[in-house]
């Protein structure tokens, strides 16, 4: 009788920590082999969904597409390690899902083994530096990214003091607060505002402020005009916002918005990946 009932409460702490449903799995389409091995040896009763390769409107958001499968689920599997762990759209995935209360799993590329992850939702710090005649792109953008995707903006046409006779400090100690809470400064780099001297002092700001860390600043391109030749080396690649016959606009957003998603979650976890 008391065996039966040790199995029967452990049994139902399993069911807890993995409770039955249909899971969306999460990874790198590089890693399909410890995929396939995984989903091989999924415990019964979770149900795993592949996010198919898709082909979308120009005027839509891949991001938009992937979000429904993710809701349409009860729950996560990453994987961690390889490929997926470098994966900026599996770093969307699982903080969206975590975000989201749904049960988030990850699973060891080696042993297979599946672990519940607890962590908090990323903190998703941004503070934008431009160029005030390219105010409207930047409006749209930190909206959309604000209300849809969860980022929290540092933007100095709404959040500095009108009457603040420091203005110069308060710039540069938001700045050193986006940092310090893993964010980052993001430039939305022109031709417009190449010479500006305000976006220069952020930058520097921002590098010094990181001080002997990874250099948090992120160049997005709201036009082709080149980095100036002293950042032309600089340690994150650029993401091109404004369309091309290659990608749409809204393509290239969605390339922000993961990319900012897996710096931030890197600099949170950075001994783990």
């Amino acid at each position: 009788m008391l065996r039966k009932f040790k199995k029967d409460i452990q049994k139902a702490i399993e069911t807890y920590q993995r409770p039955a449903g249909k899971y969306f799995i999460s990874h790198s389409y590089r890693d399909a082999e410890v995929r396939e091995r995984l989903l091989k040896q999924l415990p019964a009763g979770m149900i795993p969904f592949i996010f198919p390769p898709i082909t979308v409107n120009p005027q839509d958001f891949v991001s938009n597409h992937l979000i429904e499968a993710i809701l349409s689920c009860d729950g996560l599997i990453y994987l961690k390690g390889g490929s997926s762990a470098q994966s900026f759209w599996v770093a969307f995935e699982r903080d969206f899902a975590i975000r989201n209360g749904m049960p988030v799993f990850a699973a060891d590329p080696t042993t297979l083994v599946i672990e519940r992850d607890l962590s908090d939702p990323l903190d998703l710090a941004v503070y934008a530096s431009y160029y005030r005649k390219d105010l409207e792109k930047v409006i749209n953008i930190s909206r959309f990214l604000e209300e849809k995707r969860s980022f929290d903006f540092w933007l100095d046409y709404r959040d500095l003091k009108i009457n603040s006779t420091e203005w110069q400090s308060e710039v540069d100690n938001s700045i050193a607060d986006r940092i310090d809470r893993g964010g980052y400064l993001l430039v939305f780099w022109s031709k417009l505002g190449a010479n500006s001297g305000m976006i220069k002092h952020e930058i520097m700001q921002a590098l010094e402020h990181a001080n002997k860390g990874a250099p948090r600043v992120l160049f997005a391109l709201l036009d082709s005009h080149p980095l100036p030749e002293y950042l032309q080396n600089y340690q994150e690649a650029p993401v091109q916002l404004f369309g091309d016959t290659e990608r749409p606009e809204s393509h290239r957003l969605d390339d922000l918005i993961v990319r900012l998603y897996w710096l931030i979650y890197r600099n949170r976890y950075e001994n783990q990946l």
